[in-house]
């Protein structure tokens, strides 16, 4: 039997992900004659919002790890919505550019969002959504904090544990800078004032 307190947080984490899943919903029922999926609407919209954008950069700005986003950029890109092209100064860089089509895209994607977040937020003041935000930023920090004291430990195909495996471990968690990455993603989306 559950005690209040667990009862509670369960509550939360199940609120957490029907808003997550409800979000994607909303997202992909509006662009699905475009053929986009939550995280291509997402990459597009990030790219509007940016003059220059490096591959870097958008990850700063988006939830979403390297692998993933080389995935969806290598789609894009293929759909003719995006160019990628590698910086001559620093090899290692690659900028990301809106196609012409891309641009179109993006600008619906933009309408789109700023639709769906003022759905989201309605009926609340102020002051609850800057006090929501705290929140939310509070869990995001005991999730990192939680990630940092005690890595997942899991167990690969061959038997072998530990944390750090590479098998079926989030590419989050690989990596160090990852959660300083998400930090700043977070930080970018608070309210102003």
């Amino acid at each position: 039997m559950r005690t209040p307190i667990e009862a509670r947080q369960t509550r939360v984490g199940l609120l957490l992900a029907a808003v997550r899943r409800r979000q994607r919903q909303a997202v992909e029922s509006r662009v699905a004659e475009l053929g986009l999926s939550s995280q291509k609407f997402w990459v597009l919209e990030a790219l509007a919002q940016q003059d220059d954008c490096t591959v870097t950069r958008l990850l700063s700005v988006l939830p979403m790890d390297q692998p993933t986003a080389s995935r969806v950029l290598a789609d894009l890109r293929n759909r003719g919505l995006v160019d990628v092209a590698t910086n001559s100064d620093d090899r290692r860089c690659r900028q990301v550019y809106l196609s012409q089509t891309g641009s179109r895209v993006a600008q619906r994607c933009v309408a789109i969002a700023k639709q769906i977040r003022r759905a989201s937020i309605v009926g609340f003041s102020e002051g609850e959504l800057a006090d929501l935000s705290v929140f939310l930023e509070r869990i995001l920090r005991n999730l990192d904090d939680l990630d940092e004291k005690a890595p997942p430990t899991l167990v690969s195909s061959k038997g072998k544990s530990g944390a750090g495996s590479r098998v079926g471990l989030a590419p989050a968690w690989r990596a160090k800078s990852s959660v300083s990455r998400r930090a700043g993603y977070w930080r970018s989306l608070r309210l102003p004032g």
